[in-house]
C-alpha cells in the first residue's frame, strides 16, 4: 500500500516546498550543493552511484572510475592544492639558492638531508593515523546517535499503536519527536556560524520551523510547531532535549487518563526508556560535536605535518640544486664564484636519480600528510565540511515517511486494532484534537 505522504508531497504546486528538505530551502546556504538535486546531475554523482556522504556504490570505486569523480573527495579541494603550491614554491627557492650558493656540489653528501625528513615522514604518519581513526570513530558516534533518535521515534510509534493511543495523542508526541530531530540537525548548523551570519542563521531556523508541515497526519495542515511552542522553546539552551521532556509529560498523562497501562507497569517503564533512548541519542550527537580533541594536541598535530612538509620541500630543493650544479659542472658550465671542479659522469648520474628518488617521497609525503589531515579536520566537523557531510535531513524525511506508511497500513489489517482503553467517540475526538492543538 502506497503512504498517503508520498500524495500529499506531490499534488498541487502549494506542496513543492515538501519535498524539498528543510534546510535547503529556508535554512540559508548550509548543505552542499552536491545534495541539492537540481545541481546533482552537473556533478556527475548520479552517474557513479553517489547520493551523499553516506549512500553510494562501492563497485566503481575498485575501478579507474574512481579518478572520475569530481565531488565530495579530498583530492578536489582547492586547500589541498594551494598549499602543495607553496610547498612547490619553497622547494624552487631552495633550489635556485642551493645552485648559486654551494661553490662545491660534490664535497656534499645528498642522503645526508634526506636521513632527516624520512625520519619525521614515519613520525608524522604514526600521529596522523591516530588522529585519523580518533576523528572517525567520532563521526560514527554523531551517526549513531541521530539513528538512535530516529529509531526511538520508530518505537513510539509501534508502542502507542500496539496500546490503541488515540490517533490525536499520538500525532502530537510523534510531531514532538520528529521537531526534536530537526531542531537538533538546525542547532547544529547554526552552530558552525559565528557572530551576527549565527544569529541570522538561528532565526532562519526558527522560522523554518515555523513555516514546515509536519506530514504524518491525514489532514496535511498540521505545522511542525505551533507558535507558542516556538515562543516557549527559544527561551531554552536545548531545544531538543527540552521536546523530549515534553513528550515524557504526555506519556505521564496518557497513563493517568487510562490510555497506556499505569505508571507502576513494565509497559510503561518500556515507553519512558524510549524516550530516554532519545535523549542519549541527542546528548551522544551533542558529545561528539561539541567535545572535540584538545587544542594544544590538535594544534601541535597540525604544527608538526606543516614542519614535516616544509623540511620535505626544502630538503627536495637542496637536494635538486646540487643535482643540477654537479650536472653543469659535469658539462663545463661554472657559475662565476664557484670552484671550478672535475664531476665524472657517474657522480652526475647518481646526483640526478637521487633527485629523482627525492621528488618521489618528498612530493607524494606532504600530499598524502596534508590530505589526511584535511580529512581528519573535516570529520572532526562534519557539518561545516561538505566531504564529510551527514545528511541528517534524508534519514529525517525518511522517518516521515515510515511514520505515514505505519499509520496507514495500521488502518488496513485483517482485524480489529487493540486497545488497551475502549477507543473514544467522534465527539470525545474531536475535544481532544481540539486540547492538544494539532487540528
Amino acid at each position: 500500500m502506497k503512504s498517503s505522504f508520498a500524495g500529499q508531497v506531490s499534488s498541487g504546486a502549494s506542496d513543492d516546498l515538501e519535498t524539498q528538505p528543510l534546510l535547503n530551502t529556508k535554512f540559508g546556504d548550509f548543505t552542499s550543493p552536491c545534495y541539492c538535486e537540481k545541481k546533482l546531475g552537473n556533478y556527475g554523482l548520479e552517474d557513479h552511484g553517489i547520493t551523499d556522504t553516506m549512500l553510494y556504490s562501492t563497485k566503481k570505486l575498485t575501478s579507474w572510475e574512481v579518478f572520475g569523480i569530481d565531488c565530495l573527495t579530498v583530492w578536489h579541494n582547492k586547500k589541498l592544492w594551494f598549499m602543495m603550491a607553496r610547498l612547490f614554491a619553497v622547494a624552487l627557492f631552495i633550489q635556485i639558492a642551493t645552485i648559486f650558493i654551494v661553490p662545491n656540489p660534490v664535497a656534499l653528501k645528498v642522503s645526508r638531508f634526506t636521513e632527516i625528513s624520512k625520519f619525521l615522514n614515519v613520525i608524522v604518519g604514526l600521529l596522523l593515523g591516530f588522529y585519523l581513526s580518533s576523528s572517525m570513530n567520532r563521526w560514527y558516534t554523531c551517526v549513531n546517535g541521530f539513528l538512535s533518535l530516529l529509531d526511538s521515534i520508530r518505537n513510539l510509534q509501534m508502542q502507542f499503536t500496539a496500546l490503541g493511543v488515540p490517533e490525536p495523542q499520538t500525532i502530537l508526541c510523534l510531531r514532538y519527536g520528529l521537531s526534536s530531530a530537526w531542531l537538533l540537525y538546525g542547532q547544529l548548523l547554526v552552530e558552525t556560524k559565528r557572530g551576527d551570519a549565527e544569529k541570522t542563521a538561528r532565526e532562519n531556523m526558527w522560522q523554518a520551523m515555523r513555516e514546515k508541515k509536519a506530514n504524518i497526519d491525514k489532514s496535511g495542515k498540521t505545522m511542525m510547531l505551533e507558535g507558542w511552542e516556538i515562543d516557549a522553546l527559544k527561551k531554552t539552551r536545548d531545544p531538543p532535549g527540552i521536546m523530549w521532556m515534553w513528550v515524557a509529560a504526555l506519556i505521564g498523562r496518557l497513563a493517568q487518563d487510562g490510555w497506556i497501562p499505569p505508571m507502576p507497569s513494565p509497559t510503561y517503564g518500556r515507553v519512558m526508556n524510549l524516550c530516554q533512548e532519545a535523549f542519549s541519542g541527542i546528548r551522544e550527537v551533542r558529545a561528539a560535536i561539541s567535545v572535540q580533541s584538545p587544542f594544544p594536541y590538535t594544534q601541535a598535530l597540525a604544527t608538526l605535518v606543516q614542519v614535516n612538509n616544509l623540511l620535505n620541500a626544502v630538503t627536495f630543493g637542496v637536494v635538486s640544486g646540487l643535482a643540477i650544479s654537479t650536472s653543469l659542472a659535469y658539462h663545463g658550465v661554472h657559475l662565476p664564484g664557484h670552484e671550478i671542479v672535475k664531476v665524472n659522469l657517474d657522480e652526475s648520474m647518481k646526483d640526478l636519480q637521487s633527485s629523482f628518488v627525492t621528488f618521489a617521497y618528498c612530493s607524494l609525503g606532504p600530499l598524502l600528510y596534508q590530505a589526511l589531515l584535511l580529512i581528519s579536520m573535516q570529520l572532526a566537523q562534519p557539518f561545516n565540511h561538505d566531504e564529510a557531510w551527514i545528511p541528517m535531513d534524508r534519514l529525517a524525511e525518511q522517518l516521515e515517511v515510515d511514520m505515514c506508511d505505519g499509520r496507514d497500513l495500521t488502518n488496513n489489517m485483517a482485524f480489529e486494532k487493540p486497545a488497551f482503553k475502549p477507543q473514544p467517540t467522534k465527539e470525545e475526538l474531536k475535544t481532544m484534537k481540539r486540547s492538544s492543538m494539532i487540528g
